[in-house]
């Protein structure tokens, strides 16, 4: 049985995946800001499940609930990204302290989580490192240009530590789905009043939006099964795409990168020329 530390537990697929792993019968360390939110999982696998306080934006408690964690179980087999948040609006008109604190908690806290855990896992050769990042992280999207730039952020993050760590038997897979029935819609902040100038391609988006929650087609548990068979999987993905969203947008993005590089094939290589 593996060990598991997940992030942002409280909904969603965090509460999901912290779910699955304890009825699997591993050990899970759930992390939330409020931990008082798993106190129902954890009546029913006390020995298994241990909920720790973690607000990924501050250091501090990043380090004492990784410290606090190992202290607990002794290791750590399997890291989960998986906390952030949602933001919704134009780029123009997006609050840039609102896309701060954002990308505070999509990129930096999974980064902070990860190089907190980096020497543990270094030392014992062995980990595996999943992180949470979307479908907005492979191809940008209308009304979430921001979110994309944290996702898109993270997945280089983790595409170069992935380079970097694998001769030392640490895995690295990206989870990239569509659209999940979860709190990401709903609790996200939103600017719905944009300029006349967006209005034909941000009308339709906020209808689709608006329509989303409690229809999206990800299922959050099913999701979760899928991490338990990929933690087993001996040579996982690196970028795991989940949903069928998720797969069309994947492919219309290689679809499109693939035509401008062979309509431009001639110019690129032209950029190149003797010293």
């Amino acid at each position: 049985m593996a060990t598991w530390f997940i992030t942002g537990c409280s909904t969603g697929i965090g509460r999901a995946a912290a779910a699955a792993v304890a009825y699997a019968g591993h050990t899970v360390v759930a992390t939330a800001r409020r931990p008082e939110t798993l106190d129902d999982l954890v009546a029913v696998h006390p020995d298994t499940v241990i909920a720790l306080p973690l607000d990924v934006t501050d250091n501090a408690s990043v380090g004492q609930a990784v410290d606090a964690a190992l202290e607990r179980v002794g290791h750590i087999d399997v890291l989960v990204n998986n906390a952030g948040i949602g933001y919704f609006s134009t780029i123009e008109e997006s609050d840039p302290d609102d896309v701060r604190t954002m990308m505070e908690a999509n990129f930096w806290g999974a980064a902070r989580v990860t190089t907190a855990l980096l020497p543990h896992l270094r030392e014992r050769r062995a980990g595996h490192i999943f992180t949470v990042s979307s479908i907005a992280g492979v191809r940008g999207s209308t009304g979430l240009g921001y979110y994309c730039a944290t996702k898109f952020a993270v997945s280089g993050f983790m595409e170069a530590l992935a380079a970097e760590v694998g001769h030392l038997g640490i895995k690295v897979t990206l989870i990239e789905p569509g659209p999940v029935r979860s709190l990401w819609i709903p609790s996200g902040q939103k600017k719905e009043d944009v300029l006349p100038d967006y209005a034909p391609v941000m009308e339709p988006f906020w209808d689709r939006i608006h329509g989303l929650p409690g229809k999206q087609p990800g299922s959050p548990e099913a999701l979760a099964e899928a991490m338990l068979r990929l933690a087993e999987a001996p040579e996982p993905p690196l970028h795991f795409i989940a949903g069928e969203h998720a797969l069309a947008g994947a492919r219309t993005k290689i679809e499109s990168l693939t035509e401008d590089l062979d309509a431009w094939e001639g110019l690129t290589r032209s950029v190149d020329r003797p010293a």
